[in-house]
């Protein structure tokens, strides 16, 4: 194990060193795994937290809806009148995320509005933009290591007339559920060059630069956990060694079969706020005519801010 855990230590630059997510802190594992499955035992994945007046949280429930994310890494919210672009944000900016990432669907203010466009848009070839499931990923596991996604929050303008909901899974779970049955393969999972996503060019023009890196690494600085990681079987090459196939075979295994997979369909004027967690979208329909499935979607450098804790600067991951 030595030998995995000094090629796992060099993929983790500059973390803390007393980080539960690091192999050889044991004692600090079982400290920080107490806590959050006991959390979990107290509260309810499902609870919605209703917003004030002024659509922000109230301050006597943000201590809650912090220990809601560091139970089970998200939290819902409900809206009792619709949010606009700038009120969504500023109700993210209650959990310290505020650093947007600019992606190529997004809009100029940074918010995604994800919809279904029409065949001629160049977004189409996009999944996110069609009314086609989405199988389970982390968001950006493709962006580079200077623009990784830690947050991410959604808020449901319209939800479709059937299908569109959500399946989540808490990738601090995953953790837990393979390090205590392998921290070899958990070994494996941290590898640098675990999963590869080729270059993305269109038309001669490149769009972003082929990206490496592993499937679980820890933040610089707060020493928190990130994970990288799609279903997909299109634009991703995989290292091939019978160790890493273990791996991703256990975490395929998880997904299909534990009980701790969270189904929700978010409602009209309901939204989530959560750090980079796993989740899939049901495919859906929607009437020809408008306005049809509408959801808001803004992605963070940021990680959620939990009892005080910084969250990490850009380039970590």
């Amino acid at each position: 194990m030595n030998a995995t855990l000094d090629q796992m230590t060099a993929a983790l630059n500059g973390c803390d060193q007393s980080s539960p997510f690091l192999l050889q802190n044991e004692g600090e594992y079982q400290a920080w795994r107490a806590r959050k499955l006991a959390l979990r035992e107290q509260l309810a994945a499902d609870r919605v937290f209703e917003l004030d007046r002024h659509e922000r949280l109230p301050e006597s429930q943000l201590e809650q809806a912090r220990l809601q994310i560091e139970a089970y890494n998200f939290m819902l919210f409900q809206s009792a009148s619709e949010l606009g672009k700038d009120e969504f944000l500023a109700l993210n900016r209650q959990f310290g995320l505020d650093r947007l990432d600019s992606n190529l669907g997004a809009d100029t203010d940074g918010v995604t509005s994800l919809r279904v466009v029409s065949d001629s848009d160049e977004r189409a070839q996009y999944i996110p933009y069609t009314n086609r499931a989405l199988n389970w990923h982390t968001d950006g596991y493709y962006n580079s290591r200077q623009r990784c996604i830690h947050a991410f929050a959604l808020y449901c303008v319209n939800q479709a007339e059937r299908g569109g909901g959500n399946c989540l899974f808490d990738h601090e779970l995953m953790y837990i559920l393979i390090r205590d049955r392998s921290p070899e393969l958990l070994a494996a999972l941290m590898a640098p060059d675990l999963m590869r996503i080729p270059p993305n060019i269109q038309d001669n023009r490149l769009i972003r630069a082929e990206e490496a890196g592993p499937v679980f690494s820890i933040h610089g600085g707060n020493g928190g956990l990130h994970m990288r990681y799609t279903s997909r079987p299109h634009n991703i090459v995989w290292k091939s060694d019978k160790r890493s196939e273990r791996a991703l075979n256990m975490v395929r295994e998880i997904l299909m079969n534990s009980e701790a997979v969270i189904d929700l369909r978010l409602q009209h004027r309901q939204g989530i706020i959560c750090n980079n967690i796993l989740h899939g979208r049901q495919a859906f329909h929607d009437p020809m005519q408008p306005p049809g499935r509408l959801i808001y979607r803004a992605r963070y450098h940021d990680a959620i801010v939990i009892g005080g804790r910084d969250e990490p600067q850009s380039g970590d991951a």
